[in-house]
């Protein structure tokens, strides 16, 4: 797969999960956005990348010491489980 369109539909999956699942507006969401701005705190963000594991049929690569603080965080998350 070409890694433009797989970016962007990476990126896409995560905008409609995180407005889908937790009501936040598309256009506040950009890959700076921090996730407890966006009003996602430790365990919505976990629901959240579950998910996207689930939607995208992935396997995040999850460390317990580890939280994703930004949009872009969970993106390199998803690109990394490809």
């Amino acid at each position: 797969m070409d890694m433009i369109p797989e970016l962007y539909s990476i990126i896409a999956d995560t905008h409609k999960t995180m407005n889908r699942n937790f009501d936040v507006p598309l256009e506040y969401i950009t890959p700076d956005s921090e996730l407890t701005e966006l009003g996602l705190d430790d365990r919505s963000s976990e629901v959240m990348l579950m998910n996207i594991e689930s939607r995208l049929k992935v396997t995040l690569p999850v460390d317990g010491d580890y939280t994703p603080r930004t949009v872009g965080d969970v993106i390199t998350m998803i690109k990394s489980s490809k």
